[in-house]
């Protein structure tokens, strides 16, 4: 094994391949560098606007502390990822539990996560990853676009042997706060369904609210 398999299969033309690579790095840099450094950015433009007590202050440099560590926890596991050393399959789910209960620590919206009886119990690396990175984007577009108070996240299984990732949110709607614009991240979001076998869709919920989901064959997450 090459340093460079865990972000995805070789190819037989080498350019091909450090091209795959290069994709696969920037999908990984921006789902788990670049997207929490632009909500940093943001939340500290805000903060200059605003008068703040002393006891705020610290409350809201903590935040600023916390988001750090957690951008330089997501760029050594990339570090982990292109020597080959992570594996998210054997507990993609309690991973994916621990990304929803800190999303709902750091925004304050209420967020739950549901898992069917038919979904898998380990996944293949690569699906493993891609999924998480998904979830990821799909909910850093809930926190940054959707101005939610509450979003569902589901792992399942339908008749058609379709696994589905689905994330619901009661917000004002993710495309009409992005508008016609196609951001990388959902760009990303598509290109991982795609690598995967499957598709995304995102829709309107009555009567209001956005629904993202990414249906895939179940063996190819297997």
């Amino acid at each position: 094994m090459t340093p460079l398999e865990p972000f995805g299969h070789a190819a037989t033309d080498p350019a091909a391949g450090a091209m795959h690579v290069r994709q696969e790095l920037a999908r990984e840099l921006h789902d788990r560098v670049a997207q929490t450094l632009t909500a940093m950015l943001v939340e500290m433009e805000n903060f200059k606007a605003l008068d703040f007590g002393r006891e705020l202050v610290i409350s809201e440099v903590s935040s600023y502390q916390a988001a750090t560590r957690e951008v330089l926890s997501n760029l050594r596991e990339i570090l982990y990822g292109l020597r080959g050393e992570e594996d998210l399959g054997g507990e993609f789910v309690a991973r994916a539990g621990r990304l929803v209960e800190r999303f709902e620590e750091r925004t304050g919206i209420r967020a739950s996560l549901s898992v069917s009886a038919g979904w898998p119990a380990r996944l293949a690396r690569q699906a493993a990853v891609n999924l998480y990175r998904l979830l990821e984007e799909a909910l850093t577009n809930v926190r940054m676009h959707s101005g939610a108070s509450v979003v569902e996240v589901w792992f399942g299984v339908t008749e058609g042997d379709l696994a589905v990732l689905l994330v619901r949110d009661d917000g004002i709607g993710a495309l009409q706060a992005i508008g016609e614009r196609t951001g990388l991240g959902m760009l990303g979001m598509r290109e991982r369904a795609l690598l995967l076998g499957g598709e995304l869709r995102i829709e309107p919920v009555r009567p209001h609210g956005t629904s993202l989901t990414a249906a895939i064959p179940k063996e190819r997450l297997l």
